[in-house]
């Protein structure tokens, strides 16, 4: 486990921004998961979201925001091109402990039979950024968040084969992006899969001769340190009760917090 903690710290810089996952899976966004055809899907999602939103919250995004509607909609759990991304790497691993192996939550030594890790990846999103705006024909200092080179980005009609991502957030954040530290990588083309829209950047990037094979990372973690990883960010105040403020937030510590008690164990 100490061991995970000393790979973080090769990512101290704040280029870095990171993603935990329970298992060792493609890197997909919500809606390519959930739909065969997703950009019909992310179409249908994104009109009535926008249509019915007004609803149940009182200030909306402004209409030509497309970044901040995405993020309210996934900040909900409705299904986009965003992918969520941290830039603090203790809270990356803490959603990646989390969410391994729940129906073996109580692995402390190694298994008899193959228990499937957990992963940690960390992307250098100063790099992808700087190749997604070469890419795009912006300057190296556009801000990609900003409403106009997003909209380049998620809605423009793109060349044939340009295929890339890039590391937004909304200008007005919510408690909860905040709090986490959050982010988002986003791919450029609604019928491309995430991976395929990244694994198309790093090519075009070392098609340049740049190192784009240094701006990825995967970290894989034995499923027998779940517990101890849990324990050590709960030390330094990463958990549930933390990341998300309120009452479902604090019940749900409370489960992880009787997982790592040692009287859980006997």
């Amino acid at each position: 486990m100490s061991e995970l903690f000393e790979c973080l710290e090769l990512f101290k810089e704040a280029k870095w921004a990171f993603r935990g996952q329970g298992a060792d899976r493609v890197l997909s966004a919500s809606i390519e998961r959930v739909a065969i055809r997703p950009g019909v899907a992310e179409d249908y999602v994104e009109r009535e979201f926008r249509r019915r939103a007004h609803q149940y919250v009182a200030d909306v995004p402004s209409a030509d925001d497309d970044l901040e509607w995405l993020a309210l909609m996934q900040h909900h759990g409705a299904p986009t091109r965003l992918l969520d991304w941290t830039k603090s790497a203790h809270v990356a691993a803490f959603f990646a402990a989390q969410s391994s192996n729940l129906a073996n939550s109580f692995i402390t030594t190694k298994p008899e039979k193959s228990v499937e890790p957990f992963v940690i990846w960390a992307v250098d999103v100063e790099s992808i950024n700087a190749e997604a705006a070469e890419m795009l024909g912006l300057a190296p200092n556009d801000d990609l968040s900003s409403c106009k080179s997003f909209r380049k980005i998620y809605r423009d009609q793109q060349p044939e084969h340009l295929y890339l991502v890039a590391a937004v957030q909304p200008y007005r954040m919510n408690e909860r992006l905040t709090i986490q530290q959050g982010l988002f990588l986003c791919a450029n083309h609604p019928l491309f899969s995430f991976r395929g829209c990244l694994v198309s950047l790093l090519l075009h990037a070392r098609n340049r001769s740049k190192p784009g094979s240094q701006w990825l990372h995967k970290l894989v973690v034995a499923a027998e340190t779940r517990l101890d990883v849990l324990k050590a960010l709960n030390k330094i105040n990463i958990n549930s009760a933390t990341l998300f403020p309120s009452l479902d937030g604090f019940s749900h510590s409370l489960l992880t917090d009787v997982q790592i008690q040692d009287w859980a164990k006997t």
